[in-house]
């Protein structure tokens, strides 16, 4: 595939297999990219590749080696700030700070194998993945405006994280049967060991304050920066163990009902050591976490679900990359999941969904809506929400996927960060999305879209709201030849201002504006 479009946009991807004998096969993808943005400044370079060699010594037995190297590097953004509770009056192209000194890259480098043997009703499969990710940034954060909004306070840190991992997980699936009973039943075991050294600096300007106030009309700046530990920054190393074991059965009683039941446990084992005052810190968490769900289907065409399950994330985080006096007494958030929900087969190749859901999670965590470096205790929260869609070919030309959600996501246990009652951050109560896609001629298909979201709120407190929106969408299909696919994709039609995200109240990110990516399909 070729790819090229707006703000500069290059992309090419190839996939190639091959196979090398009647027991041996290769397969190789690639990526390059080099694109601008529509964000001044900023830009983006990125490539990867990744070789897999599969070797079969029978029908029953598969091995699979994979590499994979991928690095990426790209101008650090942090969006824009905030003023009077809503997304500062700027261009959505506006940059804070000085875009030569501020970047993001990550290089990766991965290792696999995978051996995979079927025995009659057994089948067994193990998978070995080693990582080594070599990870940095150093960005300019925008911060309060003003009350005359004439000037930005901004400051400035960077970031070096090293990690490697080794991960071995087995799964052993049996089928069997016990009466009337059928039954699935998944069992395994998975364990990892991660070492991770963390290290940041506080940029100081001029070499003497760590906040200056930028003019709300020249945001960029040349200032002289210099990069060294503040009193607080990290400088540490982690060592986390971790082991797993589950088993699941899914017992099919009759052909109208079945049943799901499962079992995991989980031991994290987080050892911490600052190098900086030789301080070290250990939280051990022995985590079960059940599930159990049933299906009813009163007609071949119809199937009606309920599912319970928990679910946790320990005390230092979804990387496992901090561990302080505080968070080390604190429990792991726990996730409490609720839904059901239905799948209708209206005709063959459509299908209706729908689903209500309520997840309780306790022990949570959130941005601090005042210093995105810092993380929050948030005490609990409650989500009620439903969902539906529809997917498949309305006709034999007009083929459709759309969906409406609608969720009430509020903190139901009042801390310092958060009374009881306010909204969570970044969770909008409604969202709808609808593409379709129709095939005037065999060569030609034109495809349409449309997408909305309500009003989130950027943190936490409440404070600033990101605008709802809705955008159109657009796209062009069109078959040259066998071989030849030439495909063209327009983003925001109608070119309306929105906001994605934000990362507390004064990093905001802006959605595109206008846009067109045209690719080139070539398969041989």
């Amino acid at each position: 595939t070729f790819q090229g479009g707006s703000f500069k946009n290059r992309r090419v991807t190839a996939d190639v297999n091959q196979p090398l004998s009647r027991a041996v096969a290769a397969r190789v993808n690639g990526l390059y990219e080099a694109s601008d943005s529509f964000r001044d400044f900023v830009n983006r370079k990125r490539y990867g590749i990744n070789p897999t060699l599969t070797y079969s010594p029978s029908s029953a037995t598969q091995l699979t080696l994979g590499y994979e190297h991928f690095y990426d590097s790209r101008t650090a953004d942090r969006g824009i700030p905030s003023f009077a509770g809503r997304p500062a009056d700027l261009p959505i192209e506006t940059y804070f700070g000085n875009p030569n000194d501020a970047y993001a890259s990550v290089r990766v480098n991965l290792l696999s194998g995978t051996i995979q043997h079927q025995r009659g009703r057994l089948n067994i499969r193990n998978r070995t993945l080693f990582g080594d990710y070599d990870r940095a940034y150093q960005n300019y954060v925008p911060g309060a405006v003003n009350a005359a909004k004439t000037l930005v306070a901004l400051t400035a840190y960077n970031n070096a994280t090293k990690r490697r991992n080794l991960f071995n997980q087995t799964d052993v699936t049996l089928y069997a049967t016990t009466g009337r009973l059928k039954h699935t039943i998944l069992t395994g075991a998975e364990f990892g060991r991660q070492l991770t050294d963390n290290f940041r600096n506080t940029g100081f300007f001029n070499n003497s304050t760590t906040t200056i106030q930028v003019s709300f009309d020249a945001l960029v700046i040349s200032t002289p920066i210099t990069f060294r530990q503040s009193a607080t920054d990290a400088h540490n190393h982690l060592k986390t163990n971790l082991a797993a074991t589950y088993v699941q059965d899914q017992i099919e009683i009759s052909r109208q009902v079945q049943i799901v039941a499962g079992l995991r446990f989980d031991y994290f084992d987080l050892n911490f050591h600052n190098n900086r005052n030789g301080e070290n810190l250990r939280r051990v968490d022995r985590l079960v976490s059940p599930r159990f769900g049933i299906v009813y289907k009163p007609i071949s065409s119809l199937s009606l679900y309920a599912t319970h399950s928990v679910s946790y994330l320990p005390s230092s985080g979804d990387q496992f990359s901090s561990l302080t006096t505080v968070t080390q007494q604190v429990k792991p958030e726990r996730f409490r999941n609720y839904e059901f929900g239905s799948k209708w087969d209206l005709r063959q190749n459509l299908a209706l969904t729908a689903a209500f859901y309520r997840q309780d999670r306790a022990n949570t965590r959130a941005t601090d809506p005042n210093d995105p470096t810092r993380i929050l205790q948030t005490g609990r929260q409650r989500t009620d929400g439903f969902e539906v869609e529809l997917s498949g070919a309305i006709t034999r030309a007009w083929t459709m996927t759309g969906g409406y959600a609608h969720q009430n996501a509020r903190i139901t246990s009042a801390t310092a960060a958060a009374p009881t009652g306010a909204v969570v951050p970044l969770a909008p109560r409604d969202m709808f999305t609808l593409w379709n896609k129709y095939q005037v001629t065999s060569r030609f298909g034109l495809g349409f879209g449309i997408a909305h979201r309500s009003d989130v709120f950027a943190a936490i407190d409440n404070k600033v709201v990101l605008p709802g929106f809705t955008k159109l969408d657009a796209a062009a299909y069109v078959r040259l030849t066998e071989k030849w696919k030439l495909q063209a994709h327009f983003d925001n039609l109608l070119n309306r201002r929105y906001y994605l995200n934000a990362d507390g109240n004064n990093n905001i990110s802006p959605g595109a504006p206008r846009s067109a990516k045209v690719t080139v399909v070539a398969v041989f």
